[in-house]
């Protein structure tokens, strides 16, 4: 049978049969910023996608004027993954199509810019998942970002990026933390970026999930963006074994974080 008629099979299967028993369970690396650290399993395929926005004010200055401005902006993230071995998964990820709006509040004025963003690519490794004790079950993912996207949207160069997860499980209780640090590339050239996230979720029910987020996408000089950090939190509820959605609500906690964001997601998993 071809993999994609497997797959089309697999999707009927589970809708018609929600509850039917299946070896094994859908483990998301959203809708948080911390990423698991388990893999899909080899020969796996996951897919996670969703819908978000974000909104922020921000005070453009053009010398004696200083222009109030609103910014929206629109994205369908979405991460493709494929577990080469038990351990291992390639992974593709984008926030793909965007369309971003200018408005300028004191002003008749508005501009919006559509388009695609970079994609990027990489692996993840869990390369530790302790049976018992209270050590964490840890994962290293490595990444690069490619300038791909649209004109308006396209990155400078490929940017490379380590992250490191660690995870813990008490009863029904997760705690996780991720640092990590990227080579990044804007308008003044290369420099190098830290992030870092700390979430703790807890299970309500069998199916629903919720968690508290602190997270930085990115620490570094204001001359390159500054450190955007912010606080989220939201859930997860799992539909079966092989389905799941999941909502958030962010909200900044620097001038150069977006004010506050929201995101729904979907996503699947493809076992072998």
């Amino acid at each position: 049978m071809s993999r994609l008629r497997y797959v089309v099979l697999c999707v009927l299967v589970q809708a018609v049969l929600p509850g039917a028993v299946l070896s094994q369970s859908i483990g998301t690396d959203r809708p948080d910023f911390v990423e698991s650290s388990s893999t899909v399993g080899k020969g796996s395929i996951q897919i996670e996608g969703s819908i978000a926005f974000d909104e922020t004010e921000i005070l453009i200055d053009r010398g004696k004027i200083v222009i109030d401005t609103e910014v929206s902006t629109w994205t369908t993230p979405f991460l493709f993954r494929v577990g080469i071995a038990n351990d291992w998964e390639l992974r593709v990820e984008s926030d793909w199509f965007v369309r971003s709006t200018r408005h300028a509040r004191d002003a008749i004025s508005e501009m919006t810019t559509t388009g695609v963003t970079d994609f990027a690519v990489g692996v993840k490794w869990s390369f530790f998942a302790p049976a018992t004790g209270s050590a964490p079950s840890m994962a290293a993912l490595v990444h690069a970002t490619l300038p791909t996207g649209s004109d308006d949207l396209r990155g400078e160069g490929t940017r490379p990026s380590l992250r490191v997860v660690a995870e813990w499980a008490v009863a029904d209780w997760g705690i996780g933390v991720m640092p990590g640090i990227v080579y990044d590339r804007g308008d003044r050239g290369r420099f190098v970026s830290g992030l870092f996230g700390a979430v703790v979720s807890k299970g309500i029910t069998d199916s629903v999930r919720g968690f508290v987020e602190f997270a930085f996408d990115q620490l570094t000089e204001d001359k390159y963006g500054g450190n955007l950090g912010f606080i989220d939190f939201g859930g997860t509820y799992l539909l079966n074994p092989r389905w799941q959605l999941d909502a958030a609500a962010a909200l900044g906690l620097t001038d150069q974080s977006p004010d506050l964001g929201f995101t729904l997601g979907l996503s699947g998993l493809f076992p072998r």
